[in-house]
């Protein structure tokens, strides 16, 4: 709602300036009697309220749905487009329980649509493509599907900013069939990813993200132990760690 406050004192300023200070101290007197009828004297007490109809509400209302409007227009539907490099950190289980490094190379590209509720907070859902690479150009490529949560911690033009993603991540295709080596990322699984970083707005419909962020995938290591066999381990947790760019328009 309007505040009126700032408006009433005001123009009680100008009530004591033309009221008590002028028209009282005028010394047309007949009979040691002021001229002026006193239902004119006390008419003037009613001149602050009677400007702040007139002038002022109309330009507090202008102001209230001004705001308003600048409100509905950060309500509104927005969509981020971005692009990650990251590298596998930890050890793994392999063949036959062996422990093994993580040494998968990961990009990633997704697309986020979201509904941004004020200044700082949107969510949203979102779907991307996950590439793994092995140090012997094994590829296996994730669909993670995923739901997403950021805050922007303040309103500048640059700002610190989080992010969540969570969902799952879908086996799109395994690339050449499995041999004697270790196979990383055979099975479709949880898929988690955190983030912090700095966003710089370069106006309301494009605003540059950058973050370092640590991801989580969970699958398999497969392997051949004979031309017949086919080899699978437990399902186990992936851990990467990287850096992302992403437009938020």
């Amino acid at each position: 709602m309007p505040n009126f406050t700032g408006c009433f004192n005001f123009f009680a300023r100008i009530k004591h300036l033309l009221y008590d200070k002028i028209f009282l101290n005028v010394n047309y007197k007949i009979n040691n009697k002021t001229m002026l009828n006193p239902f004119f004297k006390n008419s003037f007490r009613f001149l602050p309220f009677v400007f702040c109809l007139l002038f002022i509400a109309p330009t507090c209302f202008a102001q209230e749905r001004e705001s308003l409007q600048q409100l509905r227009n950060v309500k509104r539907f927005v969509y981020q487009t971005s692009a990650s490099l990251a590298y596998g950190v930890g050890e793994n289980f392999g063949e036959r329980d062996a422990v093994v490094p993580n040494s998968n190379f990961s990009i990633e590209i997704q697309q986020l649509v979201a509904y941004q509720f004020n200044h700082y907070v949107y969510a949203g859902v979102g779907a991307g493509a996950d590439l793994w690479l092995t140090n012997d150009y094994k590829m296996s490529v994730f669909i993670p599907i995923f739901a997403n949560a950021t805050v922007k911690f303040m309103e500048k033009k640059m700002a610190p900013f989080g992010y969540a993603n969570i969902g799952y991540g879908f086996k799109w295709q395994m690339g050449k069939k499995v041999d004697d080596y270790l196979f990383y990322g055979t099975k479709a699984g949880l898929y988690f990813q955190v983030g912090a970083g700095f966003n710089i707005k370069f106006s309301d419909r494009f605003v540059l993200l950058l973050s370092p962020y640590y991801k989580l995938q969970m699958s398999t290591i497969s392997y051949r132990e004979s031309e017949l066999i086919l080899a699978t381990t437990p399902t186990q947790l992936f851990h990467f760690v990287g850096i992302r760019i992403g437009f938020l328009y």
